[in-house]
């Protein structure tokens, strides 16, 4: 063992040097060794040896986490035996006097991992360790401590992820234990730093020993937010939780004191951010309780306290950074920005919680189960009726308006100041997602929820602030006003109804937009916006006339980029409407293009340009043909960024989806683009490029759509085909489009598809033919039929045999083992076969007969024919069935014995096929199954569409009258016979008269 330890011990420090060759060389060894018994343990050993060099103890510590995770689960490949595993975990927990922080933080993550999957079964004692090491005495207390409840943290935070039901009681019963444990560290690690802040003499005590109290706060406060998150279920019922909340809510007050002494002294910025970091932790906790039990929380009696503490916060931190924006002096001490986001988020979900409540009590119980109790019921009411009666009151609701509109929706120093640095950031950051990162979106988005649920209440009140800001003499005044313009867009929902929007946007918006001045370009463009917000929401023609004349007006090159920016996207809401009408905007299309076109060709930030894409791409699919005056324009513009984009995937991506829609507008036009599109198509496709998983999906969709809009064929489109048909070698998620492509080939010159790439284009269909997936059966049999339609059998029919299509299909066919729909679809290529050829395709079963052991040629025809007329029934489309029946048909003409045995059979087939043909449209027979799906768009007027039309009107399915057929044949087989009555004697005397009545009747009936 110590001779193993040695080398492993040498290996590792070749790992860890910088000789690149004694790395990999050590690497290799390493990942040789992994199997070995005792390896790990070996690693574990080395780990925690504190006479080894760190980086060696670093490396060690890698590998034992990943080899936990890929070799410790029983059912793994080469799983660690379980000596092994015994051996690693007695050794887990005696880590905890470790001075290295980097060592214990791993060390934290292993016994995590190893939880996770071993407790409570084969670690048993694994939390009550930890918790008796938190609990024992001990000379070096504080580092024993702050390494307990950093592996308590990760281990507790990887059982409360488990999912299963057993899973998540075995944590429930553990989690008050443990609560009490870290309850009572708390309290003492909270006392002892708030005291040490406290004192004069803080600032000389061991900063060293402060952080790592500081610490094990912050870790504390983590673990408990965990248990009473996911271990403890009803908080308000036991003193213990209820007297942490009451205790936690006071320790939150005094650390905020504290940070902003420290803030006013200068104190350790270390210092600082611990005690920050201990204030988000309190926030933490009480927004997972919020989420996780509503109800429950709200019945404890410091809960109302809490949310009055941060809402006193935001009204505080408010009116000081207001104050400051109006003197124009800098905010002497920042703003604790996360705290105040917390508690936002805290009053957001405290509206909605109880809004819910009113509507039905049940929805806000937090439950495992599909029933709720009276007991449940009860308490939500009761809950409910708490947070209405203490906190969310007539005059806190009336507050809280505005506040958030008069000190969080106003526009700050800093906001301007990215406008004029930054415009096309400042505007790309209207619609962001991410409101629960920054202060005035988050503003916006509790704005929102409380006008939701209290509108009868606020928009009288919002009415008339929108009277009161009519005019304006100071910037300030027009940060309000723009303030409230944001609340009546963000309101549209609550507010339609109430405020008459088309008078006031004739008598208000639009003189406000007519007004010119440096300063009004903060109104200009939140009218932009507010044009965008309430344009969907039932406005008249006239107004939407008016609306567009506004919008354009923004947009003209004299104004303000970021002005100009946001009536963009105005426009593109305007024009992306249920009601939108094309004749109102066709007067507009030309100049709103113009600008528009005008505004990408300035911008330079690749996210800017994105958006602006994405609007050209709505009012292009809404305005169709009606773009193909500005398709050059768009062209021109867009081919440069392009060829500037070869970094980044996504917005390349959005530039074939563009390039995309104008092939498709362009219709026949499109040759003329081809050349500008061919090489992105080949780039796109290639795997060498890195980008090609990001662009492959569109860069088919714009293939297929220059394919479909093709007037005829051209060198160019048919240089690409090899690509198309290389692309079957790879079973991605894009095979049927790529398959679509394929079947565009052979519509626009089947004859040239199939002597440039026969070979290779029936091989890759061979490949797939007996795939599960009933789609892919059917786009493959559906390419082959139009494949073997385009043209005589002469030109692919020695590439055919030669591939293993032919072979595969039979091989599917004879085993049976497919879903019987997936082997007609294939069969279905049989069909066309015998079609095309009847001859051929029974030489081919004979010449297939020749590997069959045991058996004659005839025998094997017979028995294929057979099993095909067996599964006839399951055929369930019209036209597949008609197919299946000419082709049986055709090969009767061939007058072969084989065939001849079987006209009983295909007797039947006649009888119930005739009388089907009958009595359904002959329209249904241009139709097949793939056609019908529908689930893969193709363009609905198109120069393919009509090629493909013209096919199916060709097709014998369409053409053939099948009474016709079966009497011409029947004619045929009896001239065969020599007659008549020899057709008589040696064939039909061998039917069942009861059948041949049926046929009779069948032809009679036609």
């Amino acid at each position: 063992m110590a001779d193993a330890r040695s080398q492993l011990l040498g290996v590792l420090h070749n790992a860890a040097s910088q000789d690149y060759v004694r790395m990999r060389q050590a690497e290799e060894l390493l990942k040789q060794w992994e199997n070995e018994p005792s390896f790990f343990a070996t690693l574990q050993d080395i780990f925690y040896d504190r006479t080894a060099d760190h980086n060696v103890r670093v490396l060690s510590g890698i590998y034992l986490k990943n080899g936990v995770g890929r070799f410790w689960r029983k059912t793994a490949k080469n799983p660690i035996n379980v000596e092994e595993k015994t051996a690693i975990r007695q050794r887990l927990l005696q880590f905890m006097d470790e001075p290295s922080k980097m060592l214990t933080a791993q060390n934290a993550v292993i016994v995590a991992r190893i939880a996770r999957m071993d407790y409570p079964m084969d670690w048993p004692d694994l939390l009550p360790s930890l918790v008796q090491i938190i609990e024992t005495p001990n000379s070096d207390e504080r580092l024993i401590h702050d390494r307990a409840f950093e592996m308590l943290y990760e281990v507790l935070h990887e059982l409360s992820t488990r999912f299963l039901s057993a899973s998540r009681r075995q944590f429930a019963q553990v989690a008050p234990r443990v609560f009490q444990t870290v309850a009572n560290a708390y309290v003492n690690y909270t006392s002892n730093t708030v005291s040490s802040l406290s004192s004069p003499s803080s600032s000389t005590s061991d900063p060293s020993t402060l952080l790592t109290e500081l610490g094990i706060v912050s870790a504390c406060v983590k673990c408990l937010r965990i248990l009473m998150v996911s271990g403890i279920r009803d908080v308000h019922k036991y003193d213990e939780t209820k007297t942490f909340i009451q205790l936690g809510k006071q320790r939150l007050e005094e650390y905020m004191s504290i940070r902003l002494v420290l803030q006013q002294q200068g104190s350790s910025e270390k210092i600082q951010e611990m005690v920050s970091t201990i204030i988000e932790d309190h926030g933490s906790l009480y927004l997972g309780l919020q989420k996780a039990h509503p109800v429950s929380c709200a019945l404890c009696p410091a809960w109302t306290d809490i949310l009055r503490y941060y809402w006193q916060a935001i009204v505080h931190e408010g009116t000081r950074l207001t104050d400051r924006y109006k003197t124009g002096q800098p905010v002497d001490i920042p703003v604790f920005e996360q705290f105040l986001l917390q508690g936002m988020l805290l009053i957001k979900e405290t509206i909605k919680n109880a809004a819910q409540n009113v509507d039905n009590p049940v929805n806000t119980v937090n439950s495992e189960v599909l029933s709720v109790t009276e007991e449940e019921k009860t308490l939500g009411l009761e809950a409910n009726t708490i947070i209405n009666t203490q906190f969310l009151t007539k005059d806190f609701v009336n507050a809280c308006a505005e506040t958030l509109i008069t000190k969080y929706m106003l526009l700050t120093p800093a906001d301007m100041e990215k406008w004029e640095d930054e415009p096309e950031g400042f505007a790309n950051a209207i619609d962001s997602e991410n409101w629960e990162f920054e202060l005035r979106p988050c503003a916006e988005m509790t704005f929102m929820s409380l006008l939701t649920h209290y509108r009868d209440q606020l928009c009288p009140i919002l009415l008339d602030l929108v009277e009161k800001v009519a005019n304006v003499n100071s910037f300030q005044e027009l940060l309000f006003k723009d303030a409230v313009y944001a609340a009546v867009g963000l309101g549209v929902q609550s507010i339609y109804g109430r405020l008459d929007f088309e008078t006031f946007l004739v008598n208000r918006l639009i003189p406000e937009i007519s007004q010119k001045g440096s300063g009004l370009k903060i109104l200009h463009r939140r009218i932009a916006w507010l044009l965008g917000r309430w344009v969907n929401e039932g406005i008249s023609a006239d107004s939407r006339v008016t609306i567009y004349q506004g919008l354009l007006e923004l947009m003209v090159g004299e104004d303000d980029l970021v002005v100009r920016l946001t009536a963009a996207h105005s426009l593109r809401q305007a024009i992306d409407d249920w009601d939108f009408e094309i004749n109102i905007l066709l007067p507009y299309l030309e100049p709103a293009m113009d600008l528009l076109l005008k505004l990408l060709n300035e911008v330079e930030d690749s996210d800017t340009v994105m958006k602006l894409i994405s609007d050209l791409n709505t009012i292009t699919d809404r305005t169709g043909e009606h773009m193909v005056p500005y398709a050059p324009k768009i062209i021109n513009l867009l081919i440069p960024h392009w060829q500037r984009a070869e970094d980044n995937p996504l917005f390349q991506s959005a530039l074939v989806v563009t390039f995309t829609k104008i092939t498709a507008i362009l219709k026949e036009q499109s040759i003329h683009v081809q050349h500008f599109f061919l090489p992105i198509v080949q780039y796109g496709v290639n795997k060498e490029n890195k980008a090609h998983v990001y662009l492959l999906e569109d860069v088919l969709d714009l293939w297929w759509t220059m394919l479909q809009t093709a007037p005829q064929s051209n060198p160019e489109l048919f240089s690409m085909l090899p690509s198309a048909i290389g692309l079957l070698e790879y079973d991605i998620e894009g095979l049927r489009k790529i398959l679509k492509i394929i079947e565009s080939y052979l519509l626009l010159d089947g004859q040239t598809t199939l002597q440039q790439c026969a070979p290779q284009l029936f091989s890759g269909l061979a490949t797939y033919i007996g795939s599960t997936r009933d789609e892919v059966a059917s786009s493959i049999s559906y390419v082959g039929e139009t494949a073997l339609q385009s043209c005589s059998v002469q030109v692919y029919g020695e590439a055919l045999v030669q591939s293993s299509l032919l072979g595969n299909i039979l091989n599917v066919f004879i085993q049976d083992e497919l879903y019987a729909h997936a082997i007609m679809s294939y069969m279905t290529l049989f069909a066309r076969l015998a079609i095309c050829d009847a001859q051929f395709f029974l030489n081919y079963l004979r010449m297939a007969s020749q590997q069959m052991a045991g058996t004659t040629s005839d025998d094997f025809v017979g028995n294929v024919l057979d099993r095909w007329m067996e599964k006839f029934d399951n055929i369930g489309h019209t036209r597949a069935r008609k197919l299946n029946c000419i082709a049986l048909t055709n090969l009767l003409r061939t007058n072969d014995p084989v065939v001849l045995a079987r006209l009983p059979h295909l007797m039947a087939i006649w009888i119930d096929l005739l009388a089907e043909v009958n009595e359904v449209e002959d329209d249904l027979f241009l139709y097949a199954e793939a056609d019908l799906a529908g689930d893969i768009a193709e363009l609905d007027e198109s120069a393919e569409k009509d090629r493909r039309n013209k096919l199916r009107r060709e097709d014998a399915v369409y053409t053939t009258n099948l009474s016709d057929m079966v009497r011409q044949t029947l004619s045929l087989v009896e001239q065969h016979y020599g007659g008549a009555q020899a057709f008589q004697e040696l064939c039909l005397s061998k039917v069942d008269p009861t059948v041949l009545e049926q046929v009779n009747k069948a032809l009679t009936n036609q």
